[in-house]
């Protein structure tokens, strides 16, 4: 068993972070199933959760900010700040699901190009791709009906985090990128 190098570590926690900040979201709303109704609960939510998703991606930014093309990881956090800022602009539920749809297709984008670029295995970037863009799909079809967008979201962020908890300690996917300039 090789030490852990401090890329290592810090790749590690930013996946670790951000696995905590989608299961909070995730298990958030499945705590709070009786208010799914409510669709200014469900714009509040979206909003608190992509600020979250934000925060920790900002984190997981500093923490890698020295890696090749970390930028990506910068446009991923602006599109999550984004993407809730938009939320405040919105007054119902198909608002709420386009901008949910329009975050996931952006995620998936910068995840796919991350993907094609090499800066992310395939085995950690795929099931992100896939996800992101369901979701995408996905609150398209449900976009008139609060419990299910709020569902798929909680959905999303559940499997995501999980996904990423399980790539932090994966040593497959635990190859750092190159950190030519920590500073």
């Amino acid at each position: 068993m090789t030490p852990a190098t401090p890329e290592t570590r810090a790749l590690r926690t930013a996946r670790v972070v951000r696995a905590v900040a989608l299961l909070i979201v995730g298990f958030g709303i499945t705590f709070t199933a009786t208010v799914h109704e409510d669709p200014e609960f469900v714009r509040w939510t979206l909003l608190a959760g992509l600020t979250l998703i934000g925060a920790a991606t900002v984190l997981e930014y500093w923490l890698l900010r020295g890696a090749p093309e970390s930028w990506w990881i910068a446009a991923r956090a602006v599109i999550a700040f984004g993407a809730a800022g938009a939320l405040l602009a919105v007054a119902d539920t198909v608002s709420a699901a386009l901008v949910l749809m329009v975050w996931g297709v952006l995620t998936g984008v910068v995840t796919f190009m991350r993907l094609v670029r090499g800066v992310q295995p395939a085995r950690v970037a795929v099931p992100s791709l896939l996800l992101s863009f369901a979701l995408a799909v996905v609150a398209l079809l449900v976009r008139q009906d609060p419990v299910a967008l709020i569902g798929f979201f909680g959905a999303y962020a559940v499997i995501r985090g999980v996904f990423l908890g399980i790539a932090a300690f994966d040593r497959g996917t635990a190859a750092p990128p190159r950190i030519e300039n920590a500073s």
